[in-house]
């Protein structure tokens, strides 16, 4: 081999070994629809309060879909075991009708 090609051997594995050192791009959080029993007001600060106590996470209001249904996104990434264990508990509290997640659907 040539020096000029051990050169660009050399580059190109520098190249490679710093793109596989980049750090992992952060995991998507959880967004999830939720059907009250009775109409509330979604983003107030005290629907907010209430989900966080039955849950023991923080969730961020998105939008209303309806007087009882409102879409909220968990501060966590859906790869945290403790995201699961919130939903898990918001899902027994009987003021829920319905929890489950906000997935974009294929209008094709």
């Amino acid at each position: 081999m040539t020096p000029t090609g051990r050169l660009l051997l050399v580059a190109a594995s520098l190249v490679g070994a710093q793109a596989c050192a980049t750090a992992p791009a952060p995991a998507a959080p959880v967004q999830v629809i939720i059907g009250f029993t009775e109409p509330v007001d979604g983003a107030a600060p005290a629907t907010l309060a209430r989900l966080a106590a039955a849950s023991g996470a923080e969730f961020a209001f998105v939008s209303s879909l309806s007087p009882r249904s409102h879409v909220y996104r968990l501060r966590c990434p859906a790869s945290d075991p403790g995201c699961g264990r919130a939903l898990a508990a918001l899902k027994a509290q009987p003021s829920r009708d319905y929890l489950g997640p906000d997935t974009l659907k294929d209008s094709r």
